[in-house]
């Protein structure tokens, strides 16, 4: 419990020495960290609808070729 409240006030302190800086620091690499985020996410939405796509085609073919297995033929 101690070593709590000795945190917490050294916290308390460090903010309000370096509080204006630590702020500003936090603001200008999260606007960064933000931008690589969205352009991560971009990219993914486009490789997983790529897949998307490939998966779609490829279940279409089994699934034709299964008919085709499966319909009786007619002679």
């Amino acid at each position: 419990m101690l070593r709590f409240i000795v945190g917490a006030i050294a916290g308390g302190v460090a903010m309000w020495l370096w509080g204006d800086e630590i702020m500003r620091y936090a603001t200008d690499n999260s606007r960064e960290m933000r931008k690589r985020a969205a352009d991560t996410l971009q990219s993914m939405e486009s490789r997983t609808g790529d897949l998307l796509d490939t998966a779609k085609d490829q279940l279409h073919s089994t699934l034709q070729a299964g008919q085709d297995a499966v319909r009786p033929r007619a002679f």
